[in-house]
């Protein structure tokens, strides 16, 4: 596997960045900065990431805002992958592949960050996989925005890869983008999806943002009403802590690599490596809210240049008997 760097293994995604817009804290993802949002893509761009995520409904459009401020004052330029479909209502974002919807969606992300280099249609429903709503939906983009690569960003990675591997799936010339969340909850779902969907010519982005918490770190949830997170069922909340424990265990994550002489490494660098490090995935998407949180995600790169690093991910992820003694005790 070649060596990954910053500009083609990286997205930045916004959401984090967002703040909350105005929003309820239990409908975003807490308060952070202007200047923390600003820097945090300063820092992106210096270390070489030029691909960016963003969505109307983030911050209720603060997000948009803030990527428009700072290309604006720094002229410069991200490839934005705006995402559509899932537009923010009064009573919360709702499912909208009409034509007429994407291209509103659409429109108001080019007016604010230029027009988008990559479009994915955002959390398709589970019926549209099959009824012929998500394949519309993409022609019609496909039609529209000849310059641009279209695909979905969507949590149903197994429903995804069967939608690619039907008639009305397959990939144009141009290729398609699948953006699904893979993590240490779910990969043994989503990396088989990983590579159905790179099989059929869809170029694979894994959603695996740090400011998810205790998909990253073993830690509790936040405090009620701090975010979005914090209004999961206890069943959920313990699944997920149970799998970052796995994680953590199943990596070695309080252990450095083999050769590391540049300290303690956190959980959230071996996340995002475990990611970086799956052959059918050509990006992973990151979603820092901050400057240490974008540093921890670039260490990850240096994970991956260590074979000992690499091994403990791939022996977690297929199940090696390390793991399971691990898990069991």
């Amino acid at each position: 596997m070649p060596a990954r760097t910053a500009p083609d293994s990286l997205v930045l995604g916004t959401w984090g960045l967002a703040g909350r817009g105005g929003l309820p804290l239990d409908r975003s993802y807490g308060e952070v900065t202007e200047d923390a949002a600003l820097e945090t893509m300063d820092l992106a761009w210096a270390a070489g990431l030029r691909h960016l995520d963003t969505a109307p409904g983030y911050g209720a459009g603060e997000g948009l805002r803030r990527v428009g401020r700072w290309q604006a004052d720094r002229g410069r330029t991200w490839h934005v992958a705006a995402k559509p479909g899932r537009p923010l209502t009064a009573r919360g974002p709702a499912s909208d592949l009409s034509p007429p919807g994407l291209l509103r969606e659409i429109a108001h992300t080019a007016a604010l960050t230029g027009p988008p280099a990559h479009i994915l249609v955002k959390d398709p429903p589970p019926r549209s996989y099959t009824d012929g709503g998500l394949a519309g939906a993409l022609h019609a983009l496909d039609g529209r925005f000849p310059g641009a690569r279209v695909g979905v960003a969507g949590h149903l990675p197994e429903a995804l890869a069967e939608f690619a591997e039907r008639p009305e799936g397959a990939a144009p010339p141009r290729g398609r983008i699948a953006q699904i969340e893979l993590n240490a909850v779910n990969h043994r779902v989503a990396r088989p999806a990983a590579d159905r969907l790179a099989a059929r010519g869809w170029e694979v982005w894994a959603m695996q943002p740090l400011a998810y918490g205790f998909l990253a770190r073993a830690d509790p949830p936040p405090a009620s009403g701090r975010d979005w997170r914090s209004t999961l069922p206890p069943e959920a909340r313990r699944a997920l802590r149970a799998a970052a424990r796995s994680f953590a265990r199943g990596v070695g994550a309080d252990r450095a690599p083999t050769g590391w002489t540049r300290g303690p490494v956190p959980q959230a660098s071996w996340a995002i490596a475990f990611c970086l490090g799956i052959p059918s995935v050509t990006r992973t998407v990151i979603g820092p809210k901050n400057a240490a949180q974008l540093r921890d995600a670039l260490l990850a790169l240096e994970l991956l240049s260590h074979p000992d690093a690499v091994e403990r991910t791939h022996a977690w992820a297929t199940g090696t008997p390390r793991e399971a003694a691990d898990t069991a005790r």
